[in-house]
Formats: structure tokens, sequence, C-alpha cells
């Protein structure tokens, strides 16, 4: 007998265990969850209050229609409790016209009239009132005034609407809320903004009947005599490095083709390739007889390219199969081979973007052996006038040079970066020294 009692009542106690624990945590999440519920309320309680725009009221703008209604009821009696017997008598009697949004002077003492107003038009509408809306005129006929009128925007249509659902969090609402409200204040400018623009445009007359109106020709797209880049199709199948290097090859494809453009006098943003060919759109090909029938202006034939007495710079050729370092030192070695060759050039007068390097040689540019050319003497007989005799430099024997440390490759980094830091501290000690004496460090060699 008391072993079947056992079996009997050891279920029912692990039922109950099983029921309060149950019950315990369905009280605790409830509890968890309205506090969480009061924290959002209590942290977005002064987020959707704009006083300035609710006449001083705590209406919360981003709150729906019946929150607002609400607080619009509640601000509605703290007026009337905060005023003498009787005073409050012309908001709420009956018979009384409503308030119109615009009354600036009688919407700031009923609340209740401008939270009905602003539902349904928001409360920029309370403040600018009703403003006419622009109609389409007639086709061929004058621009007339626009009529006044209310601005109805349907949500959903003229702006976009996010649905508030009763599974969405405080926090989300709110948000969405605040969304719509701007949402539907950007619509409302716009709106207004397209009103005050002045209402009907002018229309074109309509064609006189029995006369076709005239037809513009078609203009073909004219082919241009310069052949296209030829790029790389980059496919998936590809290796990075394979991609990278395309990339470079395309790019400098690219790069030699709007020089050849360019060159040409062709805009390279005006170019089209279609089949396999550059040919320009139908504007700038209509353009180009038009220019032509105005008369053009004379173009001078290219000049030759001239070639410059200066040797081009020594530069060693980067392979893939060398190491990072020796990749590294030839491209510093390139670096001052350039930097000693552009000196070269502005010492002789030269610009070194004009230069080029043909066949081991350097030439100047074609544009710019012409634009030398005019300088020549014309009267063969003329005598040069002796060239100035350069100016003596300014005396800085009493300065000593700035003794600097001589960086090499097998030096450390860190012995490397103190060098640099005693060498910037010696030139700026000297260049102060010589400011003091003075003399424009710039002017010093």
């Amino acid at each position: 007998m008391s072993t079947s009692l056992i079996f009997v009542i050891a279920p029912v106690i692990i039922l109950l265990v099983i029921l309060v624990g149950g019950l315990l945590a369905w009280i605790i999440a409830g509890f968890d969850s309205q506090v969480k519920k009061s924290q959002e309320e209590i942290k977005n309680e002064d987020t959707g209050y704009n006083l300035s725009q609710t006449y001083g009221y705590r209406i919360q703008v981003t709150a729906d229609s019946e929150e607002q209604m609400r607080e619009a009821r509640l601000a509605a009696a703290q007026l009337a409790a905060s005023t003498p017997r009787g005073a409050n008598a012309p908001s709420f009697q009956r018979g009384k016209p409503l308030q119109t949004a615009g009354d600036q002077e009688a919407l700031q003492h009923d609340p209740l009239t401008a939270a009905k107003i602003a539902e349904f038009h928001g409360w920029d509408g309370v403040h600018t009132g009703f403003i006419a809306a622009p109609t389409a005129p007639a086709v061929g006929a004058a621009p007339t005034a626009v009529p006044a009128g209310p601005i109805k925007l349907v949500p959903g249509k003229d702006y976009p609407v996010i649905e508030i659902t009763d599974d969405m969090s405080p926090d989300e609402k709110r948000k969405a809320r605040i969304a719509n409200s701007k949402a539907k204040s950007a619509a409302m400018k716009k709106a207004k903004a397209a009103q005050q623009a002045g209402g009907a445009a002018p229309v074109a007359a309509a064609p006189v009947a029995g006369q076709p109106a005239p037809v513009a020709a078609p203009v073909t797209a004219a082919p241009v005599d310069i052949e296209p880049p030829q790029l790389i199709e980059m496919t998936d199948d590809m290796a990075p490095d394979e991609k990278r290097k395309a990339r470079i090859a395309n790019s400098k494809a690219k790069s030699a083709f709007n020089k050849q453009l360019k060159a040409a006098g062709i805009d390279p943003k005006t170019v089209e390739i279609k089949d396999g060919k550059v040919v320009l759109p139908a504007a700038v090909a209509a353009a180009a007889p038009a220019q032509q029938a105005g008369g053009a202006a004379p173009v001078a034939a290219p000049a030759a390219a001239a070639p410059v007495d200066i040797e081009a710079p020594e530069l060693i050729e980067i392979t893939d199969g060398m190491d990072p370092d020796e990749k590294r030192k030839a491209r510093i070695a390139n670096s001052k081979a350039k930097s000693a060759f552009n000196k070269q050039l502005k010492a002789a007068g030269i610009d070194p973007k004009t230069v080029e390097i043909v066949d081991g040689k350097v030439v100047v540019a074609g544009g710019a052996a012409s634009a030398a050319a005019p300088a020549a003497p014309v009267v063969e007989t003329a005598v040069a006038a002796p060239a100035p005799a350069p100016a003596e430099p300014a005396v800085t024997a009493d300065i000593p040079q700035p003794e600097y440390i001589e960086i090499t490759d097998d030096m450390s980094p860190d012995e490397k970066r103190q060098a640099r830091i005693a060498n910037a501290k010696a030139k700026s000690a000297y260049n102060k020294a010589l400011k003091a004496a003075g003399i424009d460090p710039k002017s010093v060699k």
C-alpha cells in the first residue's frame, strides 16, 4: 500500500514543481518586458516633443493621431484649469466656427483644434495654412494664376509610409513614426515649393492645322580614325595576380587611347566604341559642321620634334624575376636619375612635361618646338646682346655648412631614422642662421 502511494505522490510533486517553476518564469518574463517597456518610454519621453511647432504644448509630434489628440485634450484641460472662470468659454463654445490653420493667434489658445488640423495636414500645415495647388493649363493657353486650395497628400503614394504593427517594439514604433513624419514633411515642402515656383509653366502653342511640324534630320555617328584600346577581359577563374596585371594593362591602354584622342582635339568623354570602332555621338558630330560653317580658324602645321642636347636618363629595367630588395634599389636609382634629368631640363629652360625620349634621344614635343619657333631673330645681321653675367651668390662664409649624415642601404631602419632626424635638425639650424643674417635660404646653394 505504501509503495503504491509513493508512485502516486511522486509524479504529483514533480508536476507541481514544474507548474510552479513555469508560473514563476512567466511572471518574471512579464516583469522584465514591462521594465524594458518602461525604460524605453522614459528614454523616449522627451525626444518626440517640439514645443516651437506645437505652440508650446506638450504634444508629441511623432506619435499617432490618437495619442496626439489625448495629449491635446490634456493640454486643453490644463489651459482651462489655469484660466479664470469663464475665460476659456470662447475655446469650447458650441456653434462657434472652427479655427482654421494659419490663424496663429487663435490656435495658440486652442491646442485641441491645432491637433485636429495637424491630424490631416501635419504641424507644418497648421503653421502655414492652406496653400493653393497648381493646376495644369490647357495646351496653347496662357499661364493663369493658381487658385488657392489645400494640399492633400496621399500616404503611400505621395510619400513612403512605414506600417506600424502591434508586434513592433516601442523603439521600432518610435523610429517608424519619426520616419513617416519626416517623409510627410519633406513631401509637403516639395508640394509648397512647386506651388510657389510660379504655378503653370508656359506651354508651346499647338502647330497650325494642315501644316506638318518640321522634323530634324537624323544625324548619324561620325567614325574616328583611331584604333580602340585592346582591353584584357577579366574572368572569375583568373588568379588575383593575373587580375592585377590585367587591370594595369587595361589602364595603360585606356591612358594611351585618351592621349591619342586629346592629340586629335577630341574630348575622350564624348567618344563611344561601337562594334570595335571609335565613333563620335550624334550631337558632337552635328556640332562639327556648324563650327566649320561659321569659319574655322587657320590651323598651324604640326612642327617636327626638336632634339635637345641632353643625355636621356639611364633607367634600370625592373623585371618580375628580381628580388624585392633589388626592385626597391632599382626604383630608388631610377627616381634619382629622373630627378637629375628634370633638373638639367629646367636649368636649360625646358619644361620636363614637354620632353619625350624617342630612340634613346631627348626631343621636345612639336607644340613646344613650334611655340619656340617665333622667337628666332628675323634680321640676320643683328648682333646678339651679350648675356648678363650671373649674379654672385650671397657671402655665407661666416655661416658653416651643415654636416649631414650619409644614409646608406646597409644601415638599420632605426639608424636611418636617427640619421634623418639629425639631418633635419642640422638643416633647420642652418636655415635659421641664414634668416638671422638676412639671407633667404632658397637663394643659397
